[in-house]
């Protein structure tokens, strides 16, 4: 089994590490319970009513939808595992999807949770280079369905978008008032985008890699934004030439990337549906508001719960704290009938799509056997890097070979089917041929077939003019009868 070399020197080992998950779980736990405080203080028994009366049959399928939609990263990993070794199983993908929900919901930025989840693997019996394959590949197409979710979303629900109330931030004296919403949902998006659109230039124009490589970069260095541009540089370097490779490895198997893109489709639409069977739960739906029991009205909490992520995820803090539960208060007003409502579609929300799941999920990092818990100071986004420049070379020659006998493959086939399209075609002259032949013996066998009152049509004597008894040869005898091969 390949080693991952902890000790490289691109990456230096951070002291105090396992003590930094304890901080970011104490820091959301804190700023959480400030945000349900802040949001109950004005209507704590009207909130509390409303989920004493919810339809509990309800919450426990919103509790299943949350299950189905790890089930389903667990069979995207699965998957993905399955092209490199026929020995992986597929409890084995869901508990590598469960340890990377958990580091990447304490976190920032989500950026511990992949290479937590190939350090899993490699315990597994997948191999480093692969498992750091798996994740960039399932990076990809998970960015790319983000990416169309939300360009639905904002063009198809424009209107629901632009008439969302503007809101206020009030931090001590620092007051900002009517503040778009539509503002940080767009940049939310062009982030997204930006993320796959800038992977996808930068591998295939040389001209634009070079202007971000040297002059944007060098332009962020001297506005003192970027303090470091050379490690930069080779971090994005890095990024896109794995990207380069990844995206290779996906074209040569189409029926998989297609297969992985509707998995990832159906977990993200699990997820971003909560919020509307929370207002089915509580009962807060009437035709004064946006949400509805209806196929629009689901629609519309999946674009909502869209705007959501893409403002969240500006925020770089772990598991969003704090920040998601206050832009879920301002993107879904008016979604439910009551002010109340909201603040208990918020609560059920939370807790079945982020806290009973960082507790779940933890539960499982602790006690699953292959859970990487001695290589915990590692979880981050700098250690995932160093370990797609270590595994380049491999990772890049396999992707190579597949795309090379993905290609022959697909010219194989292609000859195969021309091979079978002249063989119809000549099969079809051939019945054509033969067809025509039985015609010409039905011709000749007409003319030739004897009638009553008349002798074979055989040559006479001139001197004799009496009509004798032929017998038959052997070539007078009916064509009915003679066999054509």
């Amino acid at each position: 089994m390949e080693e991952i070399k902890l000790g490289s020197p691109i990456h230096e080992k951070k002291k105090g590490g396992k003590h930094r998950y304890l901080i970011y779980l104490f820091l959301i736990i804190i700023v959480t319970t400030l945000a349900i405080f802040l949001s109950l203080k004005d209507n704590f028994a009207e909130t509390a009513l409303a989920l004493r009366t919810s339809d509990w049959k309800i919450l426990l399928l919103i509790i299943g939808m949350v299950i189905s939609s790890y089930f389903i990263d667990g069979l995207i990993i699965f998957v993905f595992a399955r092209l490199y070794t026929r020995r992986y199983k597929y409890h084995q993908g869901l508990a590598t999807s469960m340890v990377g929900a958990f580091f990447s919901a304490v976190t920032p930025s989500a950026s511990g949770g992949q290479i937590m989840q190939v350090y899993t693997m490699r315990k597994q019996g997948v191999e480093p280079s692969n498992g750091a394959s798996i994740m960039v590949m399932a990076f990809i197409l998970y960015q790319i369905v983000l990416v169309i979710l939300g360009a639905v979303a904002v063009s198809i629900k424009w209107p629901l978008l632009s008439s969302m109330a503007n809101f206020n931030i009030e931090l001590g004296s620092l007051s900002i008032k009517e503040i778009p919403v539509i503002v940080f949902t767009i940049l939310g998006f062009v982030i997204n985008l930006s993320v796959i659109l800038l992977l996808v230039l930068m591998s295939y124009s040389h001209k634009f890699h070079n202007l971000i490589m040297h002059y944007g970069i060098g332009l962020l260095s001297r506005l003192k934004i970027v303090k470091n541009p050379d490690h930069l540089r080779e971090s994005l370097r890095i990024q896109v030439e794995n990207f380069k490779i990844e995206l290779r490895r996906l074209q040569s198997n189409i029926p998989v990337t297609i297969l992985i893109m509707f998995l990832f489709t159906l977990s993200i639409v699990s997820k971003y549906s909560i919020p509307w069977l929370a207002g089915i739960a509580l009962n807060a739906y009437n035709d004064t508001v946006t949400g509805a029991l209806s196929f629009t009205g689901f629609w519309d909490g999946v674009f909502l719960s869209s705007y959501h992520q893409m403002i969240t995820g500006l925020i770089p803090l772990p598991g969003s704290a704090g920040v998601s539960e206050y832009f879920f208060l301002i993107i879904f007003n008016g979604f439910y009938d009551t002010y109340a409502n909201t603040i208990a579609a918020q609560i059920i929300w939370r807790t079945a799509t982020f806290h009973l799941v960082i507790l779940f999920a933890g539960l499982v990092t602790a006690f699953y056997r292959s859970s990487p818990k001695e290589h915990l100071e590692r979880a981050d986004r700098q250690t995932f890097i160093d370990l797609q420049l270590q595994t380049y070379e491999e990772r890049k020659r396999s992707a190579d070979t597949l795309y090379e006998t993905a290609r022959l493959s697909r010219k194989e086939v292609q000859n195969k089917l021309r091979s079978l399209s002249k063989m119809l075609t000549s099969g079809k002259k051939s019945d054509e041929i033969e067809e025509a032949l039985g015609e010409e013996v039905m011709l000749r066998t007409e003319k030739q077939k004897p009638t009553k009152n008349k002798a074979s049509p055989t040559k006479k004597k001139p001197t004799s003019k009496k009509k004798k008894p032929l017998t038959k040869k052997k070539s007078d005898e009916p064509w009915d009868s003679i066999e054509i091969k």
